[in-house]
């Protein structure tokens, strides 16, 4: 029988489910695992579709990345490829059978550490239920590659149209235990209340009835224990209080003497030494009251009203400490700051990479943007260490990573330069919008992420943009601010945290008041449409509060000769007035913002940033 003659045939596949299973985690480690898991199947794939015979196309990867390079980017949940054969399909089956051995790797040792404890009937059905994999191709005979790239990416869209049903499975039993991370899955375990000392060890916490999904990233230390420990966000939070007991002697005398009382407190007691989040460093649990009681969790094994009384005497021995520190600040004329509970979660989205992928027009250029896009992955990961941050996820133009107060703007600026440098060799004038989220470190991490993902959406609607979002604590104030790239609005906030002593709250708050005052006069009147007229009047109207609403003790000479000119300096932009004003009230008082959560600006200046 004649063979049929292989044809060049572009293949694209896609791993599914992606939000859906990043987003379910309790923690930071579950947050990591998510992503990072999702990117060893599809490296999984990608290498399976290079042993087929296939030339990769995205993501960049095989001889031109590193070994340590594959292990610091994320690789994306899609792969495409050029391969000469007569049997795609089979191919196909080739790929997904390679991701879900994969998958099933991870499940297996999981599996393993368990032993007993899960139920397996239900352990095999979830993992089994889990994995979504979509093919399509094109023979590239008689079109160009664009015209082929176009029609491989249109038979995906439509195959992820149809849904694979699945027959139902039911929990074995009526009324089950379901999943606190996932209510649509059954948890695994087979007698919680037996085991709890058990799954103590595996890290998974009394009454946290976890399925098989969530269970496997839970198990990320055991399961990847290259990696290294995965910071939490109190520790990140607390990274600039602990640089206070590094640099201050008599800070770090007071924490030493804290620390040896709750040593004397603990007694026998203390099982094992508290984890260090950095190297040489404290646990930043025992700094936070709320913090406490997991410290104890962990670390000591007591009753319930023994453990009670402790977490009293350790908070109060906590407060008393601040309480000297602060007094000695007032009278020793010192900087003190109590650790600030907050910390800040950064996405990072290249704009209008759909419209730029469509522009590419032939296999090469294609291979020459993944391999800038694996290389803004790489230099993505080193900028969250440089920024003391902890990187999720870094694949292709998508970022996504959390950070302490006071590096994260500089991290923006950075992140925004670095995609610059990178994908201005292989398209023009590339931009990025970074979405930022400082909020409280007890919010549920799914709920920052999707506040992230909110800030992240409104910068791209400008694109180029940095958005920053405040949530404080328990439903309080919501400060928004949009800030463009272009007119350099980290090195302002820096300028502005630098003249913190020369303005008020009243007077950025008031100036937010003076803009929608004006902005609502704006529709109705000819006049306030003369720019140069309505520019002067209002810098006249922005000088008059700064007098007005100066803080106490402030000279009007130092004001004039300090303040004013930088004020007007930061006014005078070639935006529209109104604009001008707004831009302004916004940048003072998320200047304000970052005050009162702790924020103390690096040293070296955003420009400096590599």
């Amino acid at each position: 029988m004649r063979q049929h003659e292989s044809k060049e045939i572009m293949m694209i596949f896609s791993i599914g489910p992606v939000q859906e299973f990043i987003a379910q985690a309790r923690r930071t480690r579950d947050l990591w695992f998510g992503s990072h898991l999702l990117s060893e199947l599809s490296k999984a794939g990608a290498k399976e579709f290079i042993e087929q015979g296939g030339r990769l196309v995205f993501p960049a990867m095989g001889s031109e990345t590193t070994t340590e390079q594959e292990q610091e980017i994320s690789a994306p949940n899609k792969i495409l490829g050029l391969i000469d054969t007569n049997e795609p399909n089979k191919v196909a089956w080739q790929v997904r059978r390679a991701i879900q051995g994969k998958w099933k790797e991870y499940a297996r040792a999981a599996e393993q550490q368990l032993g007993r404890i899960i139920n397996i009937r239900t352990w095999d059905r979830q993992v089994s239920d889990l994995l979504e994999f979509q093919a399509a191709w094109t023979a590239t005979q008689g079109l160009d590659y664009d015209m082929a790239l176009a029609k491989t990416e249109q038979l995906l869209a439509a195959r992820k149209t149809l849904r694979d049903f699945k027959q139902n499975d039911p929990g074995a039993m009526y009324g089950e235990k379901k999943s606190s991370l996932d209510g649509g899955r059954e948890s695994v375990w087979i007698n919680q209340d037996r085991d709890k000392e058990r799954l103590s060890t595996l890290g998974i916490k009394k009454n946290e009835s976890l399925d098989a999904i969530s269970v496997i990233k839970r198990l990320s230390l055991l399961l990847h224990p290259q990696q290294e420990r995965f910071y939490s966000v109190c520790e990140t939070a607390f990274l600039p209080f602990e640089n206070q007991i590094h640099d201050k002697a008599n800070i770090r005398s007071a924490v030493d003497d804290y620390l040896r009382m709750v040593n004397t407190l603990l007694g026998e007691q203390k099982i094992k030494p508290p984890r260090k989040s950095h190297a040489d460093s404290y646990d930043a649990r025992l700094f936070y009251e709320r913090r406490i009681e997991d410290y104890l969790e962990e670390c000591v094994k007591v009753g319930g009203e023994h453990k009670e009384s402790l977490q009293h005497s350790i908070s109060k021995e906590l407060e008393n400490m601040y309480s000297q520190l602060e007094k000695k600040s007032r009278e020793d004329r010192l900087d003190f700051v109590r650790p600030t509970p907050y910390y800040a979660f950064l996405v990072a989205d290249g704009d209008r990479m759909g419209q730029h992928l469509r522009d590419i027009k032939d296999e090469q250029s294609h291979i020459r943007f993944s391999k800038a896009l694996s290389s803004f992955a790489v230099r993505a990961a080193q900028i969250m260490k440089d920024h003391q941050g902890q990187l999720v996820y870094s694949g292709g133009d998508d970022v996504m990573a959390y950070l302490p107060v006071h590096t994260c703007l500089n991290a923006a600026h950075a992140l925004r330069q670095a995609f610059i440098d990178v994908m201005g060799s292989v398209i023009t004038a590339p931009t990025l919008s970074v979405g930022i989220v400082i909020t409280h470190m007890l919010e549920p991490l799914e709920e920052v992420r999707k506040m992230a993902h909110e800030a992240e959406s409104r910068a791209k609607q400008t694109r180029d943009a940095l958005e920053v979002h405040f949530y404080k604590r328990g439903g309080g104030s919501l400060m928004k601010v949009a800030l463009p790239f272009r007119e350099n609005p980290v090195e302002k906030i820096k300028i502005l945290s630098e003249h913190r002593s020369y303005f008020s709250s009243q007077f950025a708050y008031e100036l937010r008041s003076m803009y929608q005052s004006y902005k609502e006069m704006d529709t109705g009147s000819s006049w306030l449409r003369d720019r140069k007229l309505l520019g002067d009047l209002l810098w006249m109207e922005i000088e008059r509060l700064a007098f007005k609403k100066k803080p106490e003790g402030k000279d009007k000479d130092l004001l004039q000769q300090n303040w004013i000119p930088k004020l007007k300096e930061l006014y005078d932009t070639d935006k529209e007035p109104l604009e001008r004003l707004r831009t302004l009230a916004e940048q003072l008082i998320l200047t304000i913002h970052l005050e009162k959560v702790g924020m103390v600006h690096e040293e070296t200046a955003a420009s400096k940033t590599p």
